[in-house]
């Protein structure tokens, strides 16, 4: 995991940069702001990229095979399946390295933008999708729930 960790250092040292320059000339609410909605726009776009839109019609069980697969490629996560039921997948997440190196970087108040993803990702692209979150590592507790419910 410290390789993954200096890999995301490195990749996100010129972002940090960018960052924290522009909070310098244009404002520290106006560049999180700003930095925050990026995040959260791109991730969800991407994320939506890799499962497909959940369909009323088609079973449950199709989204819940593709967000297992595709949260088990997140390499700078661990991660483990805690319920995978009919009509529910509940992932526990108990190391994020987004969320730590933002933190290590001085982007705190962007960390909860890499928690917000999920959120926006349901409300945009899978409308069929109820997405319940209780815990985050961003605000210190000791993991992330994801829970993904088939709506009725």
């Amino acid at each position: 995991m410290i390789f993954k960790k200096m890999f995301l250092i490195f990749v996100f040292s010129p972002f940090a940069c960018v960052y924290h320059t522009s909070k310098y000339f244009f404002g520290k609410n106006r560049m999180n702001d700003f930095f925050y909605k990026k995040i959260v726009t791109m991730s969800a776009n991407s994320l939506s990229s890799h499962i497909p839109t959940y369909q009323k019609d088609e079973e449950f069980s199709v989204f819940s095979a593709k967000m297992k697969e595709t949260v088990s490629k997140i390499p700078f996560e661990k991660s483990e399946v805690t319920i995978d039921e009919p009509g529910m997948v509940k992932f526990k997440v108990t190391v994020c390295q987004f969320v730590e190196v933002a933190k290590l970087l001085g982007m705190s108040k962007l960390a909860k933008a890499f928690c917000d993803v999920d959120i926006v990702y349901c409300q945009k692209y899978q409308p069929n999708i109820i997405f319940e979150r209780k815990f985050t590592l961003e605000k210190g507790d000791p993991f992330c729930d994801h829970t993904y419910i088939k709506m009725k």
